[in-house]
């Protein structure tokens, strides 16, 4: 397939500009989710919270820990995970749940990935009340380096345009390619560092997960929540998968991007 760039450059820099048009679509389907139902979006977060109290408990006894230090670690790795898994698994379908809006209007695509990734954001803010209580609970101390958050956020946003963009394309290529994602990270959930430390690992196995690109993307978020800054390592490969990531997409997308209504 010859690549069309420009028609690419279009479609992406009207989609990421159309700010009005992907947040309204995004808040739109986070309200059609939970419709009729009392508390709405807090019952995953009500889940959530139900899972991370149960686990940190029984996990935080059986490796001799303080509940008041791992129940903390425990929360910001699965609200950060959450929000990872959730915006990666349903970006596999970005392009299927959105076939009418593509066939009927001339809309970007890209905006449909857009509207995504903000609606995982809203879903992180709700989750994110989970994490104030466990902070009540355990007494965290606030620092400044809690603010690096917002790049942190900012960096797995852009990350989750890209990783949808290429994933919904082989999605409506290759329909097993959702089925193999939730798989991937079903896995990837226990051996990422979300419910047991990094230091914990030892030898080759700890060399190994600190290249585990899964880990540097929830680093970012975490560790500002638990009051310091992410490592340099980390900034670093969440850096560089995200310039290599959109380069990646912006490759694929030129190309195939024409495709998406007939393979639709």
């Amino acid at each position: 397939m010859t690549p069309q760039y420009a028609a690419m450059w279009t479609d992406v820099v009207r989609g990421l500009t159309a700010v009005s048009m992907w947040s309204r679509l995004g808040w739109r389907d986070a309200r059609l989710r939970y419709r009729r139902t009392l508390i709405g979006p807090f019952w995953t977060t009500l889940s959530l919270g139900l899972f991370i109290v149960m686990l940190g408990i029984i996990w935080s006894h059986l490796w001799k820990q303080d509940p008041k230090s791992y129940i903390p670690f425990v929360s910001s790795g699965m609200i950060a995970w959450a929000m990872l898994s959730t915006i990666t698994v349903e970006g596999t379908s970005v392009f299927v749940a959105g076939q009418t809006l593509i066939r009927e209007l001339p809309i970007s695509y890209t905006m449909l990935a857009c509207a995504l990734v903000w609606r995982n954001l809203i879903a992180f803010g709700h989750n994110f009340i989970i994490y104030v209580a466990v902070c009540l609970y355990a007494g965290v101390q606030a620092s400044w380096s809690m603010f690096l958050i917002v790049p942190g956020l900012v960096l797995m946003c852009l990350n989750g345009i890209w990783v949808a963009l290429l994933l919904g394309l082989a999605c409506i290529r290759f329909r097993d390619v959702q089925q193999l994602v939730t798989t991937i990270l079903q896995v990837a959930l226990f051996v990422t560092p979300i419910f047991w430390t990094p230091e914990q690992l030892t030898g080759r196995l700890g060399t190994f997960e600190q290249y585990n690109i899964l880990y540097h993307y929830v680093a970012v978020v975490r560790d500002p929540m638990l009051g310091h800054a992410p490592t340099l390592r980390s900034w670093l490969m969440v850096l560089l998968a995200t310039a290599l990531g959109w380069g990646a997409t912006l490759i694929v997308y030129s190309r195939f991007r024409r495709r998406i209504p007939y393979w639709l």
